[in-house]
C-alpha cells in the first residue's frame, strides 16, 4: 500500500508540474456559408476523393456542396502559403530539420480543423496557435486563400470551356462557309439559283407547253378535216405543232432558261441541292446554339466570384483551448495508480510462486538428465 501511495503521489505531482509547464494554445474560428447562387460546373473534376481526418463534420459525414472547398483548404498548396505567410518554420522551430517546410506543413495540419455542421450547414475553419492574434489571422488567411484558389480554378475551367466553344464555333463557321461555296458552285454550273421556285415555275411552264401541243394538234386535225392536207392554213397548223413539240422537247432537254437542266440529270441535281441545303441548315442551327454559349463562356471567364460568404471572421480568442490540464493530471494519476497496483500484484505473485516454480524446473531438469 505504501508503494502504491508513493507511486500515485509521484505521478500526480509530476503530471501537475508538467501540465503547468505546457504552453497554452488558443483556437480561433471563422464560419463560412456557400453563396446564394453558386457556379455549377466550374469545379467539376476538382474533388478530393479521400479527404483527410481533419476534414470531417461533427456528425461524421461530409456535405457534398462543401467537398470542393474542403479539398482546397486541406491542399498542400494552401498549407504552404500559410507556412510562408506566417513564417511557421521558425514559429514551430523546425528550421533546422532536414525538411523544414514539410515538417511545418505537417505540424500545421495537426493544428487546423475544417468542420461542416450538418444541422446549420456551415463550414468552420478552426486554427490553433500559441498566440491568439496569430491564430485569428491564420483563420482569416485560410478564407483568403480559399477564395484565391477557387477563383483560379474557376477561371482555368471557364477558359478551357470558352476555348472549346470557340473551336466548335469556328469549325461550324468554316463548315457553313464551305457549304455556301459548294452551293454557289452548283448554282453556277447548273444555272439553277432557287431549285424549289424554279422547279415549280418550270412545271407550270411544261404544263402550258404540253397543253399548247395538244391544242395545236386538235386545231390541226380540225383544219385538215375541213380543208385537206394541201391547204396552206393546214400546213401552217402542222408547222405550229412541230414548233410546240420542239419547244417542249427542248425544255425537257434542259435548253430552257427557267430550268437549264435536262430531265435525266434533274434527279441528281435535286439530291445534291437537298444534301447541301440540309447540311447548311444544320450548321446554321448549330451556330444559333453556340453563339449565346460563347457569350456566356466569355462572361464566365471574366467574372470573379467569392467562393464562400463569411458569417463570422476569426477574432483573437480570450480563453485557451488546450492543454486540458485537469484531464492530464487525472489521467496521469490514474495511470500511475493502475501501474503501481499491477506492479505490486505481480511482485506478490512472484514471491509466492518463485520457490515452487524453481523446484518444478529443477525436477524437470533432473528427469531429463
Amino acid at each position: 500500500r505504501r508503494l502504491i501511495t508513493i507511486i500515485t503521489g509521484v505521478a500526480a505531482v509530476l503530471s501537475i508540474i508538467i501540465s503547468l509547464l505546457l504552453s497554452n494554445w488558443y483556437m480561433a474560428e471563422t464560419r463560412l456559408l456557400l453563396p446564394g447562387k453558386s457556379r455549377s460546373g466550374l469545379l467539376f473534376g476538382f474533388a478530393s476523393g479521400n479527404l483527410p481526418a481533419s476534414a470531417t463534420s461533427l456528425l461524421g459525414g461530409v456535405t457534398g456542396d462543401y467537398q470542393p472547398y474542403l479539398a482546397i483548404l486541406d491542399s498542400r498548396t494552401v498549407k504552404e502559403s500559410v507556412v510562408d505567410a506566417f513564417d511557421l518554420e521558425q514559429v514551430y522551430e523546425v528550421e533546422d530539420a532536414e525538411a523544414p517546410r514539410f515538417e511545418a506543413v505537417e505540424i500545421l495540419g495537426d493544428n487546423i480543423e475544417f468542420i461542416v455542421d450538418e444541422q446549420y450547414n456551415y463550414l468552420a475553419i478552426q486554427v490553433y496557435d500559441k498566440v491568439p492574434e496569430r491564430a485569428a489571422e491564420m483563420a482569416n488567411f485560410f478564407v483568403d486563400e480559399l477564395n484565391r484558389v477557387h477563383t483560379k480554378l474557376a477561371s482555368q475551367n471557364a477558359g478551357a470551356y470558352r476555348r472549346m466553344v470557340e473551336q466548335r464555333y469556328s469549325a461550324s463557321e468554316a463548315k457553313l462557309d464551305s457549304l455556301n461555296e459548294a452551293l454557289r458552285e452548283v448554282q453556277a454550273l447548273s444555272g439553277v439559283v432557287d431549285l424549289t421556285a424554279q422547279a415549280q415555275a418550270f412545271l407550270e411552264g411544261v404544263t402550258e407547253w404540253r397543253f399548247g401541243v395538244h391544242a395545236a394538234e386538235i386545231d390541226y386535225e380540225r383544219l385538215r378535216y375541213l380543208y385537206g392536207d394541201e391547204n396552206s392554213v393546214v400546213q401552217s397548223a402542222q408547222r405550229a405543232i412541230e414548233l410546240a413539240n420542239a419547244r417542249y422537247d427542248a425544255a425537257l432537254a434542259g435548253q430552257e432558261r427557267l430550268m437549264p437542266v435536262s430531265q435525266d440529270s434533274l434527279a441528281d441535281l435535286t439530291h445534291k441541292f437537298l444534301e447541301l441545303e440540309v447540311d447548311r441548315l444544320v450548321q446554321v442551327k448549330v451556330l444559333e446554339v453556340l453563339r449565346p454559349a460563347l457569350e456566356e463562356a466569355l462572361l464566365e471567364e471574366e467574372r470573379e466570384e467569392e467562393a464562400v460568404q463569411v458569417v463570422d471572421e476569426g477574432v483573437p480568442p480570450v480563453e485557451k483551448a488546450r492543454p486540458w490540464r485537469a484531464l492530464i493530471v487525472v489521467s496521469s494519476t490514474m495511470s500511475g495508480f493502475l501501474l503501481a497496483v499491477m506492479y505490486v500484484l505481480a511482485s506478490v505473485w512472484w514471491r509466492r510462486c518463485a520457490g515452487m516454480i524453481g523446484n518444478k524446473l529443477d525436477t524437470a531438469y533432473r528427469d531429463w538428465a
